[in-house]
């Protein structure tokens, strides 16, 4: 149950005692996502969001632990972008909360539905800074770290996990934010070879920090690659092979989000999912049983969304990441979001020029 998970997310000897016994030889740890999502993350566990919501999220692996019906999972949102869905189907019974919500496109109706109704239990509010402390604290080895970024909130007074204190040498009040050590993270990258050396392009959020946090990492990847070709650039490694325990080559993993420098969000699909699909328990279970349980993979997924949209999907989302990357924002060796694109964007309903 979440209150398990929960108590064993701030067990910093237990977590400590977990990544000791973990191996650092190199190990072949190539797999298939199912078998990955069947063996790694069990009923139960608690499992923290990667990316940032859509940008990079590990989707097709949220959508496996959907059609696997994993249950009573803890959701830490850093911020949520999907794994809140769950909880109609008894996947996510608890949760820690920075942010939920699909930034423009609107609020994400089930979660909202699920703490009205007292079926997801989210057992603190946090500050984006309060989360991304939290697993920094982790990935240092120490129990907490001090900071004074929320006690200008309510959230110290409605976050039982968060201590204020004196600062020892200057007499002023800080916070103490608590290392936390989720069961399970999903980091979804660009390349990884055969090991879990992962490579990242554009911004990481809080990945470096959860990879280490984390008791199991599993890595999906648009494309394995040789071991030679990562050594080739260190300074992208973002994820070390001793932090993980799977890899699998998942390409289009972060659809229908957007991966930086391949692929662009799937925008209209996003649409109609917040703004149709999830807007009651009954239309949100239609989407979950024709989208999640009546597919075997991201990859049939993807066929009822080309199907639907009624366009060449893959190059679609393609040709629109070219677009909106502006290469000269950056610098040479580094891919980033936001560059040159234009964030006005039609209607789902309306047809495509």
């Amino acid at each position: 149950m979440s209150d398990a998970a929960n108590e064993r997310l701030f067990d910093h000897q237990a977590a400590r005692e977990w990544k000791l016994n973990k191996t650092r030889n190199k190990v072949d740890k190539r797999m298939d996502l199912t078998e990955a999502i069947a063996t790694l993350v069990d009923d139960g566990d608690s499992i923290v969001e990667t990316g940032f919501a859509y940008v990079r999220g590990p989707f097709g692996a949220y959508w496996e632990i959907g059609r696997q019906k994993k249950k009573d999972l803890l959701g830490i949102f850093t911020p949520g972008g999907l794994n809140n869905v769950w909880h109609e189907e008894g996947g996510v019974t608890g949760c820690h909360v920075a942010y939920v919500g699909v930034e423009m496109r609107g609020l994400i109706s089930p979660f909202r539905r699920g703490v009205e109704a007292g079926t997801l239990k989210v057992y603190a509010d946090w500050s984006h800074d309060g989360l991304a402390l939290a697993l920094r604290a982790a990935e240092q080895g120490v129990n907490y770290v001090a900071c004074k970024s929320m006690l200008g909130s309510d959230i110290i007074k409605s976050n039982p996990y968060i201590k204020v204190t004196e600062d020892p040498w200057t007499g002023e009040p800080v916070c103490l934010v608590p290392a936390i050590y989720p069961d399970v993270a999903v980091i979804h990258v660009h390349h990884a070879d055969k090991f879990g050396n992962s490579r990242i392009w554009g911004p990481t959020v809080n990945d470096t920090a959860i990879a280490v946090a984390a008791r199991k990492v599993i890595v999906t990847c648009e494309r394995i690659v040789d071991t030679d070709d990562i050594r080739t650039n260190p300074y992208q490694v973002i994820v070390p092979s001793y932090c993980v325990d799977a890899v699998c080559e998942v390409p289009f993993g972060a659809w229908p989000g957007d991966m930086p420098g391949m692929y662009y969000f799937d925008r209209r699909l996003q649409e109609r999912v917040v703004r149709e699909y999830w807007k009651t328990a009954e239309a949100t279970k239609e989407f979950i049983e024709q989208f999640i349980y009546g597919t075997k993979n991201i990859y049939e997924m993807l066929q009822i969304a080309a199907d639907l949209e009624g366009i060449h999907l893959l190059d679609y989302v393609k040709r629109l990441e070219e677009l909106a990357f502006d290469a000269t924002n950056y610098a040479p060796g580094f891919w980033g979001i936001g560059g040159g694109r234009d964030w006005k964007y039609e209607e789902y309903a309306k047809p495509l020029i």
